[in-house]
């Protein structure tokens, strides 16, 4: 069990690296680095929830620690606007008291969420110039530009007194990027010829052999494949995807399309995108309105879903349940994106649902419309190649792609590779490379816009009806201590065909065993209620070979 930093003397002298999330998971990146007891964070961003947390979207990082450090936390840098980096800022305003830094563009996401939280002047959130060093009291931060599937993405160099160190964030080499400049290996080449003590690396692709392709090879296709097509073409993406959606507009104008956006997130994106003159062809863009009323084949909606979210706009779409926007028979759906681990079942289920109603679907397994924004095992070596780290520390990534990581770091004679869980501090230097502290960590659910602890009981109760179902008795007792013969019983999540011989042979259990209590016994409400409870879990158990929760109204007239 993780416990609570009581011991912050340890971090007075020296260097030190502590995730508080994203190793072990895709999703909620957050990790702090300490230099002779100033600290800085990078990253502070959400992940999806899966099938532990029924009816929960999203999680963030618990960072109870930082109030330990908060008089000694410098900054927040943010290395890109993708959510699993920065969406967590709006949620855990209320426990930032340092600046936050971001370039432009991700500013312009994190302001967007702040104002949907009412939370935009609670947060002293600055805007970063790549170009020029950061200084900070133990920090000397330089950034170096790299190629993503969003705008304005940066590696973050850390000079300290102890040596440097890469923070990569997510990155690949695509020298035919739709955004910005080709990948330049020569700041890496310099940095590595510099020194560096760490480089704490992506880790999401380092499973997959080879060079990842570039974002230009979409553009292509995507043109060749609208070009198939007379019907609707829905294209569903992740809503940061800025490089994605800039290729799919090419594509609607090459085939003669316009585009309507659906889904609160997408629209909020596009219209960040406009504003920073990322996307100059706005008048391409229709309203949901508008999109029933133009042909069919006239028409491309891109929207939010690709994950399987029951809250999103494709699922809508394919429950029909959208106010504007319902698909027909022949009609094409496009899954630009990655399966995420952990959302395979709801993306499958989603897919199947379509396909019943004769919608095609299209995946990259059947034409290259998603190439991934992270590199490749072989990107992930030349990167070792270049910058010659003395420590690897592979992040990003679930204990498979660490593990490949960790492989590719050896393989590249890097002298030590450290794999880590949330939670355990690093010492870097000086001295041996080793964990000096263990901090309480973990996630919080979201719901709605409140949080609260992924450990909380309303969970758990979440989790065990979702598998063993709920059972729920009303029971009266007259003045004179005899019962009424009106007993209720219900059961939710358990078979219906079965309530009848349940509610038959509780009652002639619980009647048998209440008539042996004395007068004492059945005047206590404890008593009776540990019996009620003590003869349904039996009878239940012995009938449906269930345990399931079991809730009791006990009434005295």
């Amino acid at each position: 069990m993780l416990i609570k930093s009581n011991n912050l003397k340890i971090y007075q002298k020296g260097l030190y690296f502590l995730p508080l999330g994203g190793i072990g998971e895709i999703g909620a990146n957050c990790y702090l680095y300490c230099c002779d007891s100033k600290w800085i964070m990078i990253d502070l961003g959400l992940s999806f929830a899966d099938e532990q947390f029924p009816g929960v979207d999203l999680l963030v990082p618990k960072i109870d620690f930082m109030e330990e450090i908060k008089d000694s936390l410098e900054a927040i840098i943010i290395s890109h606007g993708h959510e699993d980096h920065a969406g967590a800022v709006a949620y855990l305003s209320d426990m930032i008291e340092c600046p936050v830094y971001a370039s432009s563009f991700p500013k312009l996401l994190i302001e967007n969420r702040l104002k949907e939280f009412g939370k935009l002047n609670s947060v002293n959130l600055l805007e970063l110039d790549p170009t020029k060093n950061l200084q900070l009291e133990n920090f000397s931060l330089k950034f170096i530009d790299t190629t993503h599937s969003i705008p304005q993405t940066q590696a973050i160099v850390i000079e300290t007194k102890y040596g440097n160190l890469l923070h990569t964030a997510d990155w690949k080499i695509d020298n035919q990027p739709t955004l910005g400049k080709g990948f330049n290996k020569k700041s890496f080449i310099e940095l590595g010829n510099d020194g560096v003590l760490a480089l704490i690396g992506d880790s999401t692709n380092a499973d997959v052999p080879g060079f990842s392709s570039s974002e230009e090879d979409v553009k292509d296709e995507l043109k060749q494949v609208f070009s198939r097509y007379i019907n609707r073409i829905v294209v569903t993406c992740f809503s940061s995807n800025i490089a994605r959606i800039i290729n799919i507009v090419e594509a609607a104008k090459k085939n003669h399309r316009k585009i309507a956006l659906i889904g609160r997130s997408m629209k909020k994106n596009i219209e960040a995108a406009v504003k920073s003159n990322l996307i100059t062809d706005s008048d391409i863009f229709i309203s949901e309105e508008e999109a029933g009323l133009i042909p069919k084949e006239n028409l491309v909606i891109i929207c939010t879903g690709s994950q399987g979210e029951k809250r999103s706009a494709l699922y809508r779409i394919a429950y029909n349940s959208h106010r504007n926007i319902h698909l027909e028979k022949d009609d094409v759906v496009i899954f630009s994106s990655r399966d995420i681990p952990g959302n395979e079942k709801s993306i499958n289920a989603l897919k199947n649902l379509l396909i019943r109603q004769k919608v095609e679907i299209i995946t990259a397994d059947d034409d290259l419309v998603h190439v991934s924004g992270h590199g490749y095992a072989e990107e992930i070596k030349q990167m070792y190649n270049w910058t010659k780290p003395l420590i690897s520390i592979p992040v990003h990534g679930e204990p498979m792609h660490l593990d490949s990581h960790k492989k590719i770091s050896e393989a590249s004679q890097v002298p030590i590779t450290k794999i880590l869980q949330n939670g355990k501090c690093l010492k870097l230097a000086p001295g041996d490379c080793s964990i000096v502290d263990n901090i309480d960590t973990g996630k919080l659910i979201v719901e709605g816009k409140y949080l609260y602890d992924s450990e909380s009981n309303f969970i758990k109760d979440r989790r065990k009806y979702s598998y063993e179902g709920i059972a729920m008795v009303s029971i009266a007792i007259n003045d004179d201590l005899t019962i009424d013969k009106n007993i209720q019983l219900s059961l939710i999540g358990l078979p219906y065909s079965e309530l009848d011989l349940v509610k038959d042979d509780f009652k002639n259990e619980f009647i048998e065993n209440y008539l042996k209590l004395n007068q004492e016994q059945k005047s206590s409400d404890q008593n009776v209620i540990d019996l009620i409870q003590k003869n349904l879990k039996f009878v239940v158990k012995n009938i449906l070979q269930k345990k399931p929760e079991i809730k009791i109204h006990l009434i005295r007239k």
